[in-house]
């Protein structure tokens, strides 16, 4: 199936991303906001660690001026953790499908495409809590909003793009969804969530936390909604090329591989 197909059969994609909505949190008794409840969890935990084991300063917003930990954290980890979660949930979504895809002819990218849209509803939810809180802090960030809609898209590019290469590949090599465990553990740390990266003193980790793709993101939209100031045109450059690059070899892979999924399960 190509790209073109899966755009034909976009209300197959509505009804898989309603779908994936309404069954993330089925039986729940705190419902969608266990959504928030994680990164919440995750901000009290690093604040405490940042602020009082490590007695660090938090980072000033240039030109904003805020200085405030547990927003500067929540900027970088709500992306992230659309990014990390998509990718990890989209993994087994071929595999999770199965039986569909044996029993009808349907572009399979839809199912990895079901998961990215409904993690993009629950961080447009998370960013709504973000905003209102960055605003009792004093940012007026409403107003760089249409600033921060372009990264949101390019990131939502970039993190397809891996999703349809890893979860094509872990229908025939299931070590793919073990071994995304660890990487996303080690790009969490490797991306400036908890730390400014202006305070690394080595060079090659500076540049890593500052240009890595999940870097480059993580500090375009901290550009935008703690610093309140637009990326450069040659940070916009770079998630471009980021994006399309792998999106593009995300359906590639996938595409290669799509038709044999029937017969590997």
């Amino acid at each position: 199936m190509s790209l073109r197909t899966a755009a034909a059969h976009r209300n197959l994609l509505y009804l898989l991303s309603l779908k994936e909505l309404r069954t993330r949190y089925k039986k729940s008794f705190l419902g969608w906001t266990w959504s928030l409840l994680n990164p919440l969890v995750q901000m009290v935990i690093f604040t405490v660690i940042f602020l009082y084991v490590f007695k660090a300063t938090p980072p000033i917003g240039e030109p904003s001026g805020l200085q405030n930990f547990p927003l500067y954290f929540l900027s970088g980890v709500l992306p992230f953790n659309f990014f990390s979660i998509s990718v990890g949930v989209a993994i087994g979504a071929v595999q999770g499908g199965a039986g569909l895809i044996q029993k009808v002819q349907f572009p399979h990218e839809q199912l990895v495409f079901s998961v990215v849209v409904a993690q993009f509803v629950t961080l447009m939810i998370e960013l709504l809590v973000l905003f209102v809180a960055l605003l009792i802090g004093g940012n007026i960030v409403l107003l760089w909003i249409p600033a921060l809609i372009p990264i949101l898209v390019l990131l939502a590019l970039f993190t397809t793009g891996i999703a349809l290469a890893l979860s094509a590949l872990n229908v025939f090599y299931h070590d793919v969804n073990y071994l995304w465990g660890i990487v996303a553990l080690l790009l969490f740390y490797a991306t400036p969530i908890i730390y400014d990266p202006a305070t690394i003193d080595i060079t090659a980790l500076r540049w890593i936390a500052n240009y890595a793709p999940t870097g480059s993101f993580i500090t375009a939209v901290r550009e935008v909604t703690y610093n309140l100031r637009g990326p450069g045109w040659g940070r916009m450059l770079q998630l471009t090329v980021f994006a399309f690059g792998s999106f593009f070899i995300g359906a590639w892979i996938f595409n290669k591989l799509s038709p044999r999924f029937a017969e590997e399960m």
